[in-house]
């Protein structure tokens, strides 16, 4: 893709990409004089003490008059430090890039439900978010430069997901003109790129062991020469972007030594991220509990509904095959006395006289699930994702002939689920783990 704009106007000085994910979302940049130099945004407030935050929470606040509060971790404490009473008239969004997939007839009215129910247009929502990155963004660069930006420097890039279609795409343009990242005057100045494209270019650029060391986090002293040579012309490879929200594929065959890509098969995906693995505990916790009450606690205590969320997912990133410790998920204080409040009984009652299988009350006063319990939230998830690629022609064995295969198990988060690595051609096998972070 070019960087320069039409002779008439002055070349692109930076491009800065934002990845505007389903649970986490952020951006990078680098300077046209030197591309490969990327600079990772990496300054977020809030989060885990002691950590790097390639991302920050896609999370937004805004006020009981619906104005701008905050975005990201600053949004997600600021939500949990409310009063009870006082946050159900603040509005809180999470995850919410996947309704504009699901919702079928997209227009620039369609509306979000903050998690208190109120609604706002969702343009206003994605808008909120663009500005909130651009800001970000903008402040960086002046840090960053030598020399003071003009506005038309700038190219933006925006990923969106494979199985976005062209309404949903559009949608994403208005919210970034609406947000006054580019003027509607000069469209060339945005690039709306699709995430497993722009995952696959990556890839193009590293070595096989880079690939398997930037992803494993492990020193792989198993391969040998043959396997650190980069990828020939010739060659193909899948690219599968499990996120938050979706699961993108995309299938490129190298045609030239210096980068050129021809496309396999068209990239595909559909919506089987992470959020699946949330949604299977929502549903668990509707079974212990039941549904009226989990959805009569989300409307009254919205606040502590989102803390119980950031709790499991906290856990949920500690979940591993082979772990065979029980994980403890913390119940929000409101979440016990609500439930004793309208239900007449504890929560620890209720867990007893539940069929649901593997999760019991710890002494400690936590829901207590063992790794079978965590297993099944993410099975049904995992299940789709391997029938999706199993659906990919090239995975067809027809289609095996000098092509070497890479057979993936996904991660979530931090969680290892496991991946073997085989070479067709030579029935080599190699350990590995492949780290699926961008989200």
């Amino acid at each position: 893709v070019s960087i320069t704009r039409p002779r008439s106007s002055r070349p692109f000085s930076v491009v800065v990409a934002i990845d505007f994910g389903t649970t986490s979302s952020g951006y990078a940049f680098s300077f046209t004089q030197d591309p490969e130099a990327i600079h990772m945004m990496r300054r977020w407030e809030g989060g885990d003490p002691g950590v790097a935050n390639q991302k920050t929470p896609t999370s937004l606040l805004l006020t009981p008059d619906k104005k701008f509060h905050s975005f990201g971790f600053m949004a997600r404490d600021s939500y949990h430090d409310l009063d009870p009473e006082e946050a159900r008239d603040w509005l809180y969004f999470e995850k919410f890039k996947m309704k504009i997939h699901s919702t079928t007839d997209l227009t620039m009215e369609t509306e979000l439900m903050a998690v208190n129910g109120s609604h706002v247009k969702a343009i206003e929502v994605f808008a909120h978010a663009l500005r909130f990155f651009k800001e970000h963004a903008l402040k960086e660069l002046k840090d960053q430069s030598s020399s003071v930006l003009e506005k038309d420097e700038i190219r933006w890039v925006i990923t969106v997901p494979a199985i976005w279609k062209p309404p949903a795409k559009q949608f994403m343009r208005e919210a970034a003109y609406l947000a006054t990242l580019v003027s509607p005057e000069n469209p060339e100045q945005l690039l709306i790129a699709l995430e497993p494209e722009a995952a696959s270019i990556y890839c193009r650029k590293l070595r096989l062991h880079q690939v398997i060391d930037l992803s494993s986090r492990l020193i792989l002293n198993g391969f040998d020469q043959e396997t650190s040579s980069p990828l020939d012309s010739g060659d193909r490879y899948i690219v599968a972007d499990c996120g938050g929200g979706t699961v993108d594929l995309t299938v490129h065959q190298i045609e030239q030594v210096q980068g050129t890509l021809k496309e396999l098969y068209k990239a595909s995906g559909g919506p089987y991220g992470a959020v699946g693995v949330d949604l299977a505990f929502e549903e668990m916790l509707c079974k212990i509990f039941g549904k009226d009450f989990i959805d009569n606690f989300k409307a009254k205590r919205p606040a502590a509904w989102v803390d119980l969320m950031i709790a499991f997912e906290a856990r949920k990133r500690t979940a591993a095959p082979g772990r065979a410790n029980a994980i403890n998920i913390s119940l929000p204080f409101s979440f016990i006395d609500f439930y004793k409040t309208h239900c007449g009984q504890s929560v620890e009652t209720a867990l007893r006289k539940s069929n649901v299988n593997f999760v019991k009350w710890s002494s400690q006063g936590m829901l207590r699930m063992t790794s079978e319990a965590m297993n099944e939230l993410f099975q049904p998830t995992i299940s789709k994702i391997v029938q999706h690629i199993g659906r990919c022609p090239q995975i067809n064995q027809r289609s095996l002939k000098g092509r070497r295969e890479i057979r993936a198990s996904m991660q979530f988060g931090d969680t290892e689920i496991k991946v073997t690595a085989v070479d067709v051609l030579t029935s080599k096998s190699v350990r590995a783990s492949i780290d699926f972070l961008s989200n």
